[in-house]
C-alpha cells in the first residue's frame, strides 16, 4: 500500500551540492521534510556526476513526511553549452570567432545521453543538436 502524496516539488540542484540551508532547506523544512537527510541522499546519489551539472529533481512528499525523489539528467543543450569553446581563425586578413566543440566531446556526450543505444544510432542525434547550436565539430 502506498502512502498518500501530500506535495510534489520540482527544483534544480547542482550535483553533489545540495545543502540543508536556505533556500532548499527552508522549503523542505516548511513542508515537514528532513532537509539534512534529503541533502545527504541526493549528494550520495549524484556523487559520480560532475559538480557543475544542474539536475532537475522531483521530490514527492508523503503524508507521513517521508519523501522520495527522482532526477532528470541535464539537457543535451546544457551539456553542449558547457563543452563549447571559441577559437579565432584568420580568413582574408580578418579575424573571425568560431564556436566549436571537439569530436571526442561529441562522442562522450552521445555515450552519456544514450547509454543503451549503439554509437552509430546516438551520434547523429547529438550531432544534429550540435549543428542546430551553430557549432563546428573539430577533429
Amino acid at each position: 500500500m502506498s502512502l498518500p502524496l501530500k506535495h510534489v516539488l520540482e527544483v534544480l540542484v547542482r550535483s553533489k551540492s545540495a545543502e540543508s540551508g536556505p533556500p532548499l532547506g527552508t522549503v523542505l523544512g516548511n513542508l515537514g521534510v528532513n532537509a539534512i537527510k534529503f541533502c545527504k541522499d541526493f549528494n550520495d546519489f549524484s556523487q559520480d556526476l560532475p559538480s557543475y551539472f544542474k539536475l532537475r529533481v522531483t521530490i514527492s512528499i508523503f503524508e507521513d513526511r517521508s519523501f522520495s525523489f527522482s532526477v532528470k539528467g541535464p539537457t543535451t543543450g546544457y551539456i553542449i553549452s558547457l563543452l563549447r569553446f571559441d577559437r579565432t581563425i584568420k580568413k582574408s586578413g580578418h579575424n573571425f570567432l568560431e564556436h566549436c566543440i571537439s569530436l571526442p566531446s561529441v562522442i562522450q556526450l552521445s555515450l552519456f545521453k544514450f547509454p543503451h543505444l549503439a554509437l552509430k544510432r546516438s551520434l547523429p542525434i547529438i550531432m544534429g543538436s550540435v549543428v542546430s547550436a551553430g557549432l563546428n565539430i573539430l577533429i
